[in-house]
């Protein structure tokens, strides 16, 4: 006589068929939906950015630097806030000469972050040769009382260097030194000035101070002028 064998009913997974059905659905929602599940809970600020110059040449400085850039940013509203600290923007200077550039606005960002806009995505930057040049020294003394006459007996050194980008440095016609006779020392601070005494920014100097030597003479009245000089023969 056959036996027959008893049919048992297969045990199932519920937890195994639970995960299953939770991805099913996942996967069901991202083709049904216009926007991904990776956009929720984003959100977007615009921040102003200061614009840098890198990779600027030997002997080149920068006289016209970019100025800042808006950034309009999106990422997760948890970490948008304190990772905007860590933006960068800036031009890329390397391998260009002396000239006028319009150069574009490139950003390093966190990657949890996508940048959607930047304004200017342009800017201009002028990039200018480094120069010296020597320049004689002439001083000055300030804060005289009226009736008085200087003279400058000597400048120590009489001429120094100055450093700086080629336009102002050609326009640097001598150093002036400026000292106050009631100091204890006779010690000047230079500043480099043009034909007229304007002082240029820009510009440095070899030496920050200058020693000066000068004589202060009393001026003759006007009733002395008009006895003349003493007589000095008895």
């Amino acid at each position: 006589m056959v036996r027959r064998r008893r049919w048992r009913r297969p045990e199932i997974d519920h937890l195994s068929l639970r995960l299953l059905a939770l991805f099913l659905a996942i996967v069901l929602w991202f083709l049904a939906t216009d926007r991904p599940q990776t956009r929720l809970g984003l959100e977007q600020r615009t921040i102003s950015v200061e614009t840098q110059v890198v990779g600027v040449g030997d002997h080149l400085v920068v006289t016209h630097g970019p100025q800042d850039v808006s950034l309009t940013l999106e990422g997760s509203r948890l970490v948008l806030s304190f990772q905007a600290a860590d933006i960068r923007a800036y031009v890329d200077a390397a391998g260009l000469a002396a000239g006028r550039y319009r150069l574009p606005v490139k950003v390093d960002a966190p990657s949890s972050l996508n940048v959607r806009s930047i304004s200017p995505a342009e800017v201009d930057v002028v990039l200018e040769e480094q120069a010296t040049k020597r320049v004689p020294v002439r001083a000055a003394v300030v804060g005289l009382s009226d009736g008085s006459v200087v003279r400058i007996v000597d400048v120590e050194p009489a001429e120094m260097a100055v450093y700086g980008v080629e336009s102002a440095v050609a326009r640097t016609a001598f150093v002036l030194a400026q000292v106050n006779p009631a100091a204890p020392e006779k010690r000047a601070r230079v500043v480099p000035v043009d034909q007229d005494g304007v002082t240029i920014a820009g510009v440095a100097t070899e030496y920050d101070w200058v020693d000066v030597t000068f004589r202060i003479e009393r001026q003759p009245s006007d009733e002395e002028r008009e006895l003349g000089p003493p007589d000095e023969s008895n």
